[in-house]
């Protein structure tokens, strides 16, 4: 019972590898997409209802979003054309987000990634991409994501190098 949290989070790296793996946007693709979404948001959940919080499930947590998201770019990559300003966003974002980890880790000597709502946001807009992008096409559903995710890069910078202390769990810059 105790590693329930950390079975959801392994899972959401299995259903990433899966659906990357599998036709795009078919069933199984969708299936493991879903499972990928829903664990995300259960893992979290499951260790604090639980009691089960720990720096290792909040590093892992971090690391399968890494996996999910990375997995999720390549999609996009591979299937779906891009304009080149929204790549430069991405681009900017994920050079944003790399220098607030990497300062993170020269300050905290460990991976730093929080769990800010503006992080959340941003996972739930990547997650809700393939359909934002669907009902609004490329260039207004990448626009929204860029802007809701440069805001959480920034403030996990920002918080990042205000803190004394590393606190994955910290909500928002302005509230501690």
């Amino acid at each position: 019972m105790k590693n329930v949290a950390n079975l959801l989070t392994g899972s959401r790296i299995v259903a990433a590898a899966a659906f990357f793996l599998s036709p795009p946007f078919s069933a199984l693709f969708w299936l493991c997409y879903l499972w990928a979404g829903i664990s995300d948001v259960a893992d979290g959940f499951v260790a604090r209802r639980l009691g089960l919080e720990s720096d290792f499930g909040a590093r892992f947590d971090s690391l399968a979003d890494l996996v999910f998201v990375s997995l999720i770019i390549a999609i996009i990559i591979i299937h779906i054309g891009m304009p080149s300003w929204l790549w430069l966003g991405v681009v900017f974002v994920a050079l944003l987000r790399f220098i607030g980890y990497a300062i993170g880790y020269r300050k905290y000597r460990t991976f730093s990634g929080l769990h800010t709502y503006a992080n959340k946001a941003a996972g739930l807009l990547l997650f809700a991409f393939p359909l934002m992008y669907a009902i609004m096409g490329i260039e207004t559903a990448g626009l929204l994501l860029c802007i809701v995710s440069l805001f959480s890069a920034a403030e996990e910078v920002l918080i990042t190098v205000s803190s004394d202390r590393l606190d994955r769990n910290r909500i928002s810059l302005l509230i501690s």
